[in-house]
């Protein structure tokens, strides 16, 4: 089942077109990346699909235009991971996760046992149980990085976006975060996920999607997506690849230097 169709997004900020007329369509069970060099507009992209900036085309979700839903409807069906996120109140991590309940909530209602336990499910998930009482403020990045995580889970929303989930993440909890992605699309879910790794897309993403000054330059498979021809148009760099248990990496070796380029 198609949950997100996207139809020619188009997206300018500051009067500058930053987006070209990407379109895309995620599924139940598809985990997608979003990839390209810093300044791809994937970041856009991503706020542009969660209705969080104007934008040209259309995105539909099951068929209904995410415009028309309302409010509420759009909170549950669609959970937004932005990269960089901050909090400005006091907040115990578990007091926190509970706020991705809120949509599921009618105003004053207290949490049922549903959501207590939707809580507790994403607390497990995330691998912050043990911090559910400590002070946000109080966490290291990373640890502030799964917590934000765990809030999207709790809100068992069918859609979600995340931004760089891994970025401030050891390697042992990058891969943890992407394990509990790509666990959370096999229970059905469609989930799209802005990514800088080439490996982990390649390792755990169903279809990968690279940009390039805002134009989608190709889609589909690791192998198709990640071949040294994209690479090098995209990120300017020679990759060593191989494959380990069955499963494909890719690692950036040697950046492309033209003449004129004279930095570091």
């Amino acid at each position: 089942m198609i949950l997100l169709e996207a139809d020619r997004i188009g997206v300018a900020l500051a009067g500058r077109r930053v987006v070209h007329g990407v379109s895309l369509r995620a599924a139940a069970g598809q985990l997608l990346a979003l990839l390209g060099p810093n300044g791809a507009g994937k970041t856009t992209l991503l706020a542009a699909l969660a209705g969080l900036r104007p934008f040209h085309g259309s995105v539909r979700f099951q068929g209904r235009s995410l415009a028309s839903l309302s409010r509420r409807e759009k909170a549950r069906a669609l959970a937004y991971l932005p990269q960089g996120q901050t909090v400005h109140w006091p907040l115990t991590v578990r007091r926190l996760v509970e706020l991705g309940r809120l949509p599921h909530l009618a105003p004053w209602q207290p949490p049922a046992a549903t959501d207590r336990l939707a809580v507790e499910s994403a607390l497990q998930r995330a691998g912050i149980a043990e911090l559910a009482e400590r002070p946000f403020d109080t966490l290291s990045g990373g640890e502030r990085a799964r917590t934000l995580l765990a809030r999207v889970l709790a809100v068992e929303a069918p859609l979600v976006l995340a931004d760089e989930p891994v970025a401030s993440l050891d390697p042992y909890h990058q891969l943890r975060v992407m394990e509990l992605l790509r666990d959370y699309a096999d229970g059905g879910a469609a989930v799209i996920v802005v990514l800088h790794d080439l490996t982990l897309a390649a390792r755990f993403c169903d279809e990968l999607l690279l940009l390039r000054e805002g134009v989608l330059v190709a889609r589909g498979s690791a192998e198709s997506v990640l071949s040294a021809h994209h690479l090098a148009g995209a990120y300017r760099v020679t990759a060593l690849r191989g494959e380990h248990e069955g499963q494909r990496y890719v690692l950036p070796w040697r950046r492309q230097t033209a003449k004129r380029d004279e930095s570091p």
